[in-house]
């Protein structure tokens, strides 16, 4: 490869680096701003809610009991528990609790949340539900939840994700992780509904109309089934919308075996799904003028950023004596150090706290997402290990958070 080649190569991954990470810092300022919320609706919609669950005997009771008090009607809405190749008591904690459970085991049904999710999706369409509603067996939905997602449908929302915050903020590594939550929640998903964009979907706190469940399945081999929905959705046109007041509260990990665990599954099946959509994004963004496909493809790409820093850097060291956009960039342009300087402070300090002001979280969240950086040495293994991984590794993560709802919400 000739030094031509090195130096364009080099130069196009500066670009790329550069300009993503100022399109969200400038996406996010819009988060300094608030939304309208969405207006009751008269009409209320009949929900199916369901809730996968592999051996979640310790964390389904909770689940189900917190679905079974939403501020809706019961006869509008069932809890349907999806036992995915248990061999614990998880099918008779649903079932004490309240909720029909559908055993997906047995011969010709193989394991898997994607795989179990399509085939409960099939089965359950035909009860003439106006929209599907998705949980996992260790999220808590607030008591609003439903009401907030009918008021969406009624709007004409076809696929609408509620805000994730974390129901366990008792360690360290749960508080760094609750704290990011409530960043993102700010800068990224509230910019994104405002604007116009589509949101990121997260797993739970999902809801699809009949229509739109019926028409994308979920697909049964990707380790990351919400953001394959996510980028397969926005190439057909399909916007994700979020409710803020639609408040879904998750687990998060509390040791770094959990954490471990679930992020390299998440890296596996996130390069997956960028190889599967990520050109299809673009060329979409292309074809049809379409602002949410060229972000979901801006989001899509930032599965190879670490990859792509990487590459970068050793290109700048290998290409030196030629021309580099962003050294040049620094060292050419009035006041360019000092710009550099604050785009890489304001992502990592002022800006978190301005959200965390906001949203008017405790003091222990603003320590915790100091911390973040102690995490940051683990990114390269983590890549590593989601590279290596095949897509058969599902790598579940222990759910030991015994956390109700009437412990976080007033009722």
């Amino acid at each position: 490869m000739g030094q031509l080649t090195l130096t364009a190569l080099s130069n196009l991954l500066q670009l790329f680096i550069f300009l993503s990470g100022l399109f969200y810092l400038l996406l996010s300022l819009r988060g300094l701003g608030g939304l309208r919320p969405a207006a009751a609706a008269a009409r209320l919609r009949r929900f199916a809610l369901l809730v996968p669950a592999h051996n979640e005997e310790g964390v389904i009771g909770l689940a189900v009991e917190s679905l079974r008090r939403l501020d809706y009607p019961a006869e509008l809405f069932e809890i349907f528990v999806i036992t995915d190749h248990c061999s614990d008591g998880t099918a008779q904690a649903a079932q004490a609790a309240g909720a029909k459970v559908l055993d997906h085991s047995g011969p010709g049904l193989k394991a898997g949340k994607g795989r179990a999710l399509k085939w409960a999706t099939e089965k359950i369409l035909p009860g003439g539900w106006d929209a599907l509603c998705y949980f996992d067996a260790d999220s808590l939905a607030h008591p609003a939840f439903l009401r907030q997602m009918n008021a969406h449908l009624a709007d004409g929302a076809q696929a609408v994700q509620g805000r994730q915050i974390a129901k366990n903020a008792n360690v360290w590594l749960a508080r760094i992780l609750a704290s990011g939550h409530i960043v993102s929640n700010r800068f990224a998903q509230l910019p994104r509904q405002a604007l116009g964009l589509s949101a990121t979907l997260h797993g739970k706190g999902m809801c699809f109309t009949a229509a739109i469940a019926a028409k994308f399945h979920w697909d049964e081999t990707c380790l990351t089934e919400d953001l394959e929905m996510q980028m397969r959705l926005i190439r057909h046109g399909v916007r994700i919308e979020w409710a803020r007041e639609a408040v879904v509260y998750d687990e998060e990990p509390e040791t770094l075996t959990q954490y471990l665990c679930r992020t390299i599954r998440w890296t596996r099946g996130s390069l997956d799904t960028a190889r599967r959509h990520l050109l299809g994004l673009f060329l979409r963004a292309l074809r049809h003028g379409d602002l949410r496909a060229l972000e979901g493809g801006i989001y899509c790409a930032q599965t190879y950023r670490f990859a792509a820093v990487a590459a970068a850097a050793a290109l700048v060291w290998v290409s030196r004596d030629s021309f580099n956009i962003v050294v040049w960039l620094y060292s050419s342009l009035p006041g360019a150090e000092l710009a550099m300087k604050l785009l890489a402070l304001l992502p990592l300090l002022l800006y978190p706290a301005v959200a965390l002001l906001l949203e008017k979280a405790p003091p222990a969240l603003f320590a915790a997402y100091l911390l973040q950086p102690v995490l940051g040495p683990l990114r390269l293994p983590v890549f590593v290990a989601g590279v290596l991984r095949g897509t058969d590794f599902w790598g579940r993560t222990e759910h030991t958070s015994r956390v109700a709802i009437a412990d976080l919400v007033d009722q």
